[in-house]
């Protein structure tokens, strides 16, 4: 658990590293914000389409060899955004190689149900979940430091050139600390799957003949396009509300990775075990919604990390139960497919989320955040629906298996 611990803060934060200054990097290359979002949701659609595939080949290869040749794809990813930088062509393509490699990720969340039993799946996974919160601390601020104090001095070349170091460590990870963690090993034969190996569209699709997961598995999309939508506009709006910049920027998404590492870190397990998955969830959503309510009206400087605290602690809560629930209704064998699949989700979200967030943006500054507390509200309702199900469908399995 701990090489997963520290592969998964090393991946994202090499991503987490360009986030201070590449927005404010794009709009000093002339771009708009409406076409500044969809650069960056390059990264997320290419992880998106990138996640069930190396979450099937893990399957059949083993995590260990995968993750080496993603991680290392990575820091190449990295180091040509670091060449090409100074071109919106130049970010686009780095950020869209770099999205496709880090599709890996599902790697790492179907390690942690290899080695975790059911009932401490939610505390494996906040484990994770810390991993990242810790990225999202030092990423940033290593990224502020290195980006430039202002929005008109912004640059990205030495971020992402730090982006590529620190892949280059998660490869000594990988060789040096990780183990196999997959049902064969390094010089085993695979074993036969019970089911054929399937492509990306025929995992979604396997996931989907299950009514329940599906709507799980849209409503983590949902969750994550909200909270995407906030992050990909707040530098703009905390720019023109206070005149903030990269390094500014740089505290903002410190202070969520604490407040995610503060959750993930040393809370989330203990709440899985006392109330159980599908409250966090409620709570998580909930607390998502006042978060974004905060920040879209209160214009106060101090409203910004009261309303981050309340996104950041609903995001631990929200991601972690519910791929927790998730892992739940995956066979042993389909792991790597089940995570990859609800893994790709969360990408997805943040492909989505920027793409319209740049065009909402442009309607009104406080717009994005608005809709994201919408769909909010909208998934505390819907949640309300599926745990009905959920607890209808525990009850007739236990019937079923009584009168066996």
């Amino acid at each position: 658990m701990l090489a997963l611990f520290f592969l998964i803060f090393l991946q994202m934060a090499a991503f987490a590293t360009l986030l201070p200054s590449v927005m404010y990097v794009l709009t000093n290359l002339g771009v708009s914000p409406s076409l500044a979002t969809p650069v960056l949701a390059s990264y997320s659609f290419a992880q998106f389409l990138a996640g069930p595939a190396w979450g099937r080949l893990s399957d059949k290869w083993g995590r260990k060899p995968v993750l080496a040749m993603t991680i290392t794809g990575a820091c190449l990813s990295y180091v040509s955004v670091a060449f090409f930088g100074d071109s919106v062509a130049g970010i686009f393509i780095g950020y869209a190689l770099a999205g496709t490699f880090a599709g890996a990720s599902a790697v790492i969340y179907a390690s942690v149900t290899d080695i975790t039993g059911p009932e401490k799946r939610a505390k494996g996974m906040g484990i994770i979940g810390a991993g990242i919160g810790l990225a999202f601390t030092l990423g940033p601020a290593l990224g502020a430091h290195l980006g430039g104090k202002s929005a008109a001095s912004a640059g990205i070349e030495m971020p992402a050139t730090a982006s590529a170091i620190i892949c280059l460590v998660g490869l000594m990870v990988v060789l040096f600390m990780l183990k196999e963690t997959a049902s064969h090993r390094e010089g085993e034969a695979a074993p036969a799957p019970a089911t054929p190996q399937v492509g990306r569209l025929a995992a979604m699709k396997r996931v989907a003949r299950h009514p329940i997961a599906f709507q799980m598995a849209i409503m983590l999309m949902a969750f994550t396009m909200a909270m995407t939508m906030m992050e990909s506009t707040l530098p703009l709006l905390a720019n023109v509300r206070h005149g903030w910049g990269p390094r500014d920027m740089g505290i903002v998404f410190a202070y969520i990775g604490l407040v995610l590492i503060f959750v993930q870190g040393g809370l989330v397990g203990r709440l899985a075990q006392r109330y159980g998955e599908r409250p966090m969830v409620r709570a998580g959503l909930l607390s998502m919604a006042i978060g974004l309510g905060l920040l879209a009206f209160v214009p106060a400087e101090w409203a910004i990390f009261v309303g981050l605290t309340g996104a950041a602690v609903g995001s631990a809560l929200f991601n972690t139960a519910m791929l927790a629930l998730a892992s739940h209704r995956a066979e042993a064998h389909e792991r790597g497919l089940v995570m990859g699949v609800f893994q790709s989700m969360q990408p997805l979200g943040r492909s989505v989320g920027p793409l319209v967030a740049g065009t909402f943006y442009q309607a009104g500054h406080t717009v994005p955040l608005i809709v994201g507390c919408v769909y909010m509200a909208m998934a505390f309702l819907w949640f309300a629906t599926l745990k009905r199900r959920m607890e209808q469908e525990a009850q007739d399995a236990k019937e079923a298996e009584a009168a066996a």
